[in-house]
Order: structure tokens, then C-alpha cells, then sequence
């Protein structure tokens, strides 16, 4: 006969109540079972108890792996479509290389045309992870203006937040900020001198030219050195910076740095920075033209004249003509 489920729990309570091994048996076997499986998981083999969780994410290869991705991104759609999968996904340094594939300034991408917005939107939303190089890539885009309107009050937010191991055109601008209190930011001659003198080590010729001026003025904490800014200037002026090559005429104009005055020289550095359309040199000639030697107007002259701009008489005068001359020279058309 088959007990039922009443005549168990009788037999149960029974023997709950008179039987003080089998009321101890009944305590202790949850927690016996759960010492069991204890040490059988334990007891498991090493191999399987060592196995990681995760393996952790190298920084490093994986920025590697993201610029290959987005070399091939410029030519083959299906590794661009990956790359947005990625960036979309939230991944700063994919929100990065995918803007650069819309990068006016860089033409990456033979997929998809040049596209401002998209690069900015991109760059933006890896800069708000703290992705260096697409704050300085929006430092350079609002503070050149060609591409989007001048905003210095944007550039100067993303460059002020730039480490030493970014961009040297993007470290320049941060120096540009600081140096000339630029979007509001505060007058700092310390940080915009460090800043110019990263930018220019990495080879930057504007970095290099208004380091230069702290170097000949001994302001940001550099010592008046009038050598290293000669050296400096002379640097920039080479490879065609239009600060440079104003200061260095300038210099060679008045005899300053410890140079010999030189009226030639001087208007040949002139010149090169009027047909680099540089408007501190044609504000500098037009409003302050007394500042120019005799011998520089006159070699300015000649060499005006050479160019066909200037018909007037060489006689080293400042003339209406002359001025005219530089204007036409010195104007963005």
C-alpha cells in the first residue's frame, strides 16, 4: 500500500519530534550541500580555474588597430562601414579616425565626399571623451576659419585642454590663446611660452617665430636672450613663416639682435611677408611707414618696380604711390 502524503507528514512529525539524529539531519544537509559543491568547483582542474573574465584592452594596439581600420576605410566601404559600427558603439578613438574620412583639410577619403559638419560632429564627440587629437583637430578648424566660421571662443576651449604630446599646429594655437588673452581666455605669457616652445621642438616655423619675440623681450619666464631669438626668427623666416620673416626684416631694418642694419635684406624679408598677404606687415608699412629706413623704402622700391607694381621714382620715400604699391602687394583679393 501506498503511504499518502498525509500518513508521511505523520510519520514525519513523529519522528521530528522523537528522534534528535534524524531532526539534525534535517538542519545541517543544506548546508553540507552547498560545502559539496564547494570543493567541487575547487576540485576543478587548474586550467579552468585560471581562465580570465576578460582580457584587458591595450590602449595602445588598440588605436593601431583603429588607424589600420580607417586606412583602409579611405578606399574599401565595407571597413568604413565597420569603423562607424565602432564609433557609433561609442568608441572615442573610432569616433576620431571616422571623422577624419570627412576631414576638409586632410581629403582621407575617395568613399565619401569632404563634409565639415560630419568631421566637427565626430571630432566632437571623441573630444567630450577627452580624445587629444580631436581636440586639437577642432582647435585648428575654429581657429583657422576656412572651413567653419572663426571662433576663437571654441578653439581656445578645446586647445586649453591640450598635453604636450599633441599636434604642434594645435599646440600653437593653444600658445596663440593664452598669448593674446584669445576666446576669452585669461592673459597667461608662462603657458603660452611653453606652449610655443613643445610646438615649435616638433618643428612648428609660426611656433617657433613668436617664441622667438619671448626670447627677445624675456617675458613668460624666458630670459632676454636676443641670440636664440635671432636663431629662432631666422628659423621661421627660412621655411617661409610670414612672422618670421617680418621680424627678422624688422630687425635687419633697425639694426636690432645684433645685427648690422640692412635696408636690402631687409625689404627682400619684407616682401616675401606682403606676398604671404600677412596683415601685421601691411598694417606695419601703411600706418607706421616712419619706422622704415630710407635704405629700406628704397630697396622696397626697386623691388616693387621689378614686380611691375610700382612706377614712381626710386628715391626712398614713403609715397602715396609707394604705399599704394604695398597695398595692392599685401591685400587678399
Amino acid at each position: 500500500m501506498i503511504p499518502t502524503h498525509s500518513s508521511w507528514l505523520a510519520a514525519h512529525g513523529k519522528l521530528w519530534y522523537d528522534d534528535k539524529w534524524y531532526r539534525l539531519a534535517w538542519l545541517i544537509s543544506p548546508q553540507a550541500l552547498i560545502a559539496v559543491l564547494v570543493l567541487l568547483f575547487w576540485a576543478a582542474s587548474p586550467s579552468e580555474k585560471s581562465l580570465p573574465w576578460a582580457k584587458p584592452v591595450d590602449p595602445a594596439l588598440r588605436d593601431k588597430q583603429l588607424a589600420a581600420l580607417r586606412d583602409s576605410a579611405k578606399t574599401d566601404r565595407q571597413a568604413m562601414d565597420k569603423l562607424e559600427r565602432e564609433a557609433r558603439g561609442g568608441d572615442m578613438a573610432a569616433q576620431f579616425y571616422f571623422g577624419t574620412l570627412f576631414d576638409p583639410s586632410i581629403h582621407f577619403s575617395t568613399i565619401v565626399q569632404p563634409d565639415v559638419t560630419q568631421a566637427a560632429d565626430w571630432y566632437a564627440r571623441a573630444a567630450a571623451q577627452g580624445n587629444d587629437s580631436a581636440e586639437g583637430n577642432l582647435a585648428l578648424f575654429y581657429s583657422d576659419g576656412r572651413f567653419v566660421r572663426l571662433d576663437y571662443t571654441r578653439a581656445c576651449f578645446y586647445a586649453r585642454k591640450l598635453g604636450a604630446n599633441s599636434y604642434a599646429p594645435a599646440l600653437r594655437v593653444k600658445g596663440d590663446c593664452y598669448a593674446r588673452g584669445l576666446g576669452g581666455m585669461p592673459v597667461d605669457l608662462a603657458q603660452a611660452a611653453e606652449a610655443y616652445e613643445v610646438a615649435a621642438s616638433k618643428g612648428n616655423t609660426r611656433a617657433e617665430a613668436s617664441l622667438g619675440y619671448f626670447y627677445e623681450t624675456g617675458v613668460g619666464g624666458k630670459p632676454r636672450d636676443f641670440a636664440t631669438a635671432l636663431k629662432l626668427y631666422r628659423a621661421a623666416a627660412d621655411k617661409g613663416d610670414s612672422l618670421g620673416l617680418h621680424n627678422l626684416g624688422f630687425a635687419y631694418n633697425s639694426g636690432s639682435l645684433g645685427l648690422q642694419r640692412d635696408g636690402g635684406e631687409a625689404a627682400r624679408l619684407i616682401l616675401q611677408a606682403l606676398e604671404n598677404k600677412y596683415d601685421v606687415t601691411l598694417q606695419s608699412l601703411t600706418s607706421r611707414p616712419e619706422l622704415w629706413s630710407f635704405d629700406f623704402w628704397q630697396s622696397l622700391q626697386h623691388r616693387l618696380a621689378e614686380r611691375g607694381i610700382y612706377a614712381g621714382p626710386i628715391d626712398g620715400r614713403a609715397s602715396p604711390a609707394t604705399l599704394d604699391a604695398v597695398r595692392r602687394l599685401g591685400t587678399r583679393s
